[in-house]
């Protein structure tokens, strides 16, 4: 095989072909092929980290099936609790209450007396003086109710008194305690 014999002009052109080549490959190496791989790689572990969140969100998804049905049941008590102890004072709720119960088991409210408010850790009592007359059961039948309402009362203090006459009747005296929440 002969062997070529270039010209310097030749090797000349050749090396500056070359030496251009390399330039243009370093150039496209640093300046377009390394920051897309770095963005590539950098994309890649967000979605494989969004890909375990979505798996885990999945996880926890299916182990609370019933979440909703669990803060509706929740908020359902919630409102219960918040009728049996209020945040509010609400004595007009109050008067009603005794007025309705009063009726309903015949008893007459003769005084209803606002005492002092006792404040507890979680609770503050409201204290009230009442006298109300009927006879013997329907004033038992009326505290009975009381203690069975919904807002949480409790009372104290009971003093009976009976009198006779025309008519049998018996007079209390008691202190009602009304429960708020200090929430």
């Amino acid at each position: 095989m002969p062997k070529i014999q270039l010209t310097k002009d030749q090797l000349g052109q050749i090396t500056a072909g070359v030496l251009f080549g390399a330039l243009f490959i370093y150039v496209y190496a640093v300046y377009f092929w390394m920051p897309i791989a770095a963005k590539i790689a950098v994309n890649s572990k967000m979605v494989a980290s969004m890909g375990s969140d979505i798996s885990r969100a999945k996880m926890q998804k299916a182990k609370y099936k019933d979440l909703e049905a669990r803060l509706a049941s929740l908020r359902a008590e919630k409102e219960v609790a918040q009728k049996m102890l209020p945040k509010e004072r609400k004595f007009p709720d109050l008067i009603k209450t005794l007025t309705a119960l009063s009726k309903k088991y015949k008893v007459e409210i003769q005084s209803i007396t606002p005492g002092g408010a006792t404040r507890e850790e979680y609770f503050t009592k409201a204290a009230y003086q009442i006298t109300a007359r009927g006879d013997y059961h329907s004033l038992g039948r009326f505290m009975t109710a009381l203690g069975m309402e919904e807002r949480i009362l409790t009372m104290q203090d009971l003093v009976l008194s009976g009198t006779q006459g025309a008519e049998t009747s018996a007079s209390a005296t008691f202190t009602l305690t009304a429960y708020q929440y200090n929430g």
